[in-house]
């Protein structure tokens, strides 16, 4: 179990082999900051850690997912680069791992959108697994609308996700989409009544902890990295090794005895 822990900007909690994190900065819609996002991480690797832990969600506190990144800190960092200063973001190691790196390599993530989900709130969503939205849910680019451009490679898996003309619809115009809309162009899994969205997203989350967590990351992994990979036999030999590999384990032979034996597969 992960060990628990004070934080300011996110709340954490364990349900079974399902960890919940909630952004809880509900009197500024959960705006992101770069505190926020290290609490996130922070958790997130935690539970990539615990063998106890094998899927995560992501939901905010109050009326709001996310409703993008704090101005008052970009306004911050504008005033330090004018007066000659770094921005915080250039006081970050240059060697860090970026988040959509992060996100890819990490146990399954499950964003459960409650309410507004805008510029980061909504980019940051892109590299995890699944997105479910409540019928109050909203989403938006918005970058281009405030004089800069999309971030944590959006524009990789917006296009991916949603197809190219609906990216580019959503990256050019930085409109802003329902929960109905963005059902209609796949960006979310389902949309479901506010009521309900932590239920269907623990219920899937608890669905794929049950599995082997060993496939799950080796699946997770193949699939983010060959999305855009055009070497189709390079693709194959890849899935071979993993298969083999994952025809050795234990999990593997579970599910065969399991079949055998006319009863559910335990993994864990």
């Amino acid at each position: 179990m992960v060990a628990a822990k004070t934080h300011e900007y996110i709340l954490f909690e364990q349900r079974g082999r399902v960890a919940l994190i909630t952004l809880n900065r509900p009197d500024r819609l959960n705006a992101w900051s770069y505190a926020m996002g290290d609490e996130i991480n922070a958790a997130i690797e935690a539970c990539n850690s615990d063998p106890g832990v094998g899927a995560v969600v992501v939901t905010g506190a109050g009326r709001g997912f996310c409703a993008g990144a704090d101005v008052k800190g970009f306004n911050n960092s504008i005033a330090a680069k004018e007066a000659g200063g770094q921005t915080a973001e250039e006081q970050r190691p240059r060697d860090e791992e970026h988040l959509a790196a992060f996100l890819r390599r990490s146990k399954p993530l499950i964003a459960a959108i409650n309410g507004p989900s805008i510029g980061v709130g909504m980019t940051m969503t892109l590299p995890m697994d699944f997105r479910i939205a409540s019928d109050t849910a909203r989403f938006s680019m918005r970058f281009i609308r405030m004089g800069i451009t999309p971030e944590v490679a959006s524009t990789v898996y917006l296009p991916q996700i949603v197809g190219l003309q609906n990216a580019l619809d959503l990256i050019l115009t930085a409109r802003t989409i329902d929960a109905q809309e963005a059902l209609s162009m796949g960006l979310v899994r389902a949309v479901v009544p506010g009521d309900r969205l932590l239920d269907e997203a623990l219920a899937l989350a608890e669905e794929i902890a049950a599995n082997p967590t060993e496939c799950v990351l080796e699946g997770k992994r193949m699939v983010h990295q060959h999305m855009v990979a055009q070497d189709i036999d390079a693709v194959v030999r890849e899935e071979d090794r993993a298969l083999y590999r994952a025809q050795k384990g234990g999990a593997h032979k579970e599910a065969v005895r399991a079949f055998l034996e006319k009863r559910p597969p335990v993994f864990h």
